[in-house]
């Protein structure tokens, strides 16, 4: 590739990148979390472009091998991660699910955002579907919320007509290894069988980290996913890559 077109793929990138943001902030306002994330990465495109020609890397060929193993590791970590997250964003349950847990992801006020609405809004699918299931809502209340995610997303599945004794609050957690530990908790005390088998329902960018996690908190779990907003499939997906690697490594 001459110099020239990579100079214009830079240049592309990060015109794409930023209009990306400029159409999340436009349709859905500043609430989107991580989508600034693009805003930047297209500025950083643009202005690599605009610096290559001054600057020539090759001309210190210890630089450019770590700039050149560093980029490599990322791409490779990546797509190893989004393989495994994109892999995963479905639903695949192969046994009737004891318990159908439901993660929280955010209310203001007492009003859920739209992704915690889209949890459980799948999750009363699956209620319906296996109406013996016991309900486990997870979710603490955290800044700016006037409730715990999960009296949120009970007050909903209770006006939809699901029997309040049937579901149970977990409103400690904060993240969702909390989730997943302080909800295996609960199982503990209210289930001595050694095979109970747990529906989790999150969003389908979720499912993969949701269900190590689970397994990781001693949660038999399989994955219900919950769709997203198609225009923010891209920066929930990318966002997901670098919430992964901190599970992996910080969460226990």
């Amino acid at each position: 590739m001459k110099l020239s077109n990579l100079k214009k793929l830079f240049i592309f990138l990060g015109i794409i990148n930023i209009l990306y943001y400029v159409i999340c902030i436009s349709i859905f306002g500043a609430n989107i979390n991580f989508v600034g994330f693009f805003f930047c990465l297209g500025c950083i495109f643009i202005i690599a472009a605009l610096i290559k020609d001054k600057i020539n890397i090759k001309n210190n060929n210890k630089i450019f091998v770590i700039i050149k193993v560093l980029v490599s590791v990322i791409l490779i970590s990546f797509i190893f991660v989004e393989t495994n997250i994109i892999y995963n964003s479905r639903t695949s349950l192969k046994t009737k699910p004891d318990y159908i847990l439901v993660l929280g992801a955010g209310i203001r006020g007492k009003t859920m955002l739209l992704v915690q609405l889209q949890r459980t809004e799948t999750a009363l699918e699956y209620i319906k579907k296996y109406p013996e299931a016991k309900i486990i809502v997870s979710g603490g209340r955290g800044p700016g919320e006037d409730i715990s995610e999960a009296e949120a997303m009970k007050e909903y599945l209770v006006k939809k007509g699901v029997n309040s004794d049937s579901i149970i609050k977990e409103e400690k957690s904060k993240n969702t290894i909390e989730n997943m530990k302080y909800s295996h908790n609960i199982l503990k005390n209210i289930d001595k069988r050694k095979n109970i088998s747990v529906a989790v329902v999150t969003s389908n960018f979720h499912v993969f980290r949701a269900k190590f996690l689970a397994k990781r908190a001693g949660i038999n779990a399989e994955g219900i996913a919950a769709p997203v907003n198609y225009i923010l499939v891209p920066n929930y997906y990318v966002r997901e890559y670098f919430g992964v690697i901190k599970s992996f490594f910080l969460d226990k």
